[in-house]
């Protein structure tokens, strides 16, 4: 069953390696990377879809500011929404939605994407095992 992988691996096109954290079922997806007191600064979080979206993310109960970077079902980057800071406990927290349609949703410490260099129309590589299909 594709929800066994947990973890993966993304390759950077600058070569870099980060952890993955894979949440593919809409409890985990919710849950994401609320309460963490921290995200080191290679590890990540990937959310598997299963379906091409507009998919919102939002910065709800979230401690740690983020990178948020939607990705093709082939691994492109189609947006990046860097440094994300968490909502105030109290008040608006407003959802960000890409412009474009995604698979998957990357998420890794606030400032990642630019100190890799990470442009739109680059591709992650992303290894799982199983691999991972949208």
């Amino acid at each position: 069953a594709k929800d066994s992988v947990k973890w993966a691996a993304a390759v950077f096109p600058s070569g870099v390696e980060f952890g993955l954290e894979v949440v593919a079922d809409p409890a985990s997806r919710r849950m994401g990377y609320m309460f963490r007191e921290q995200v080191g600064p290679r590890d990540g979080m990937l959310f598997v879809f299963g379906e091409l979206g507009r998919h919102s993310i939002w910065m709800k109960n979230c401690r740690v500011a983020l990178d948020i970077i939607w990705l093709d079902p082939n691994f492109r980057v189609v947006e990046i929404a860097p440094n994300q800071t968490p909502c105030p406990e109290m008040g608006e927290c407003p959802s960000i939605t890409p412009m474009r349609t995604a698979s998957y949703v990357l998420e890794i410490a606030a400032g990642g994407s630019a100190e890799q260099g990470l442009k739109v129309g680059e591709r992650v590589q992303i290894l799982s095992e199983p691999p991972l299909r949208p």
